[in-house]
């Protein structure tokens, strides 16, 4: 079971760093996507610059749990 959440750490952290990265304009289609399709419009100070600046916190954070893990 330990291992199977590690590897959904290690997972989330490699989408994290790729969102980060912008593969594939992810953020912009993630942007795209909730402002013509969401329940709402996004506000103000919502961009794809900071969906890519969460995708990179994201990225460091889950791989940080997931190389912890390993590490114990």
């Amino acid at each position: 079971m330990d291992f199977l959440y590690l590897a959904w750490k290690g997972i989330l952290g490699i989408l994290g760093f790729c969102l980060a990265l912008d593969i594939r304009d992810s953020s912009y289609r993630i942007y795209e996507s909730l402002a013509n399709r969401g329940p709402f419009a996004p506000g103000l100070g919502f961009s794809p610059l900071v969906i890519r600046i969460v995708g990179a916190l994201m990225g460091a954070v889950s791989a940080w749990s997931c190389v912890n893990g390993l590490a114990s």
